[in-house]
């Protein structure tokens, strides 16, 4: 996990998406609104055993400059391996907080954009498994994101967010991919 840490560094360290020594920049902020929906999968631990699963995602988001303040929420499905052979499944949910930063933006043509993030989020985990056991914990999310977006009306962007997760003494990842406008 350190090491992706440093990479996320070293990918944002060299350039910002709007280099105040660059004349000739031009920089396409986030919109003021934005919603997104898709798919993430997660991976974790929980006391020592392994978790998994997927969910849907709905993002809600307001643009200022090149930072973008969002909540979000996912409701989806999840394993716990109980022994070596066997597993219970459940429903997870989430709901988090949190802000992006544009760190990166390349326009190779007008109305489109490529684009690199950096976000995190706070937020609570509950889990509810079919043998009556939960468990609700916050976690803290740090993670990047890639997106293309589309400057011209519908205004629509795909965006692949990887993450990794910190919940109690536990670390996991998650990844998923939205579409929004």
């Amino acid at each position: 996990m350190r090491h992706i840490v440093l990479v996320l560094i070293a990918l944002t360290a060299t350039a910002r998406a709007d280099d105040p020594e660059d004349e000739d920049a031009y920089f396409a902020s986030f919109p003021r609104l934005s919603v997104a929906a898709g798919i993430t999968g997660h991976s974790a631990r929980i006391d020592g055993r392994s978790e998994d699963g997927m969910a849907g995602v709905l993002e809600l988001a307001y643009g200022r400059g090149r930072w973008q303040y969002l909540v979000e929420g996912d409701l989806g499905a999840t394993n716990l391996q109980t022994t070596m052979t066997s597993q219970v499944t459940g429903r997870r949910e989430r709901g988090a907080a949190g802000m992006r930063w544009l760190a990166r933006q390349f326009i190779p043509f007008d109305p489109m954009a490529v684009e690199l993030y950096l976000r995190g989020t706070a937020g609570i985990e509950h889990y509810q498994w079919v043998d009556d056991t939960h468990l609700s914990r916050p976690d803290l999310d740090v993670g990047l994101s890639f997106a293309l977006r589309w400057f011209r009306r519908p205004h629509l962007f795909v965006r692949f967010d990887v993450d990794m997760v910190f919940a109690s003494a536990d670390t996991g990842a998650t990844a998923g991919m939205v579409v929004g406008w």
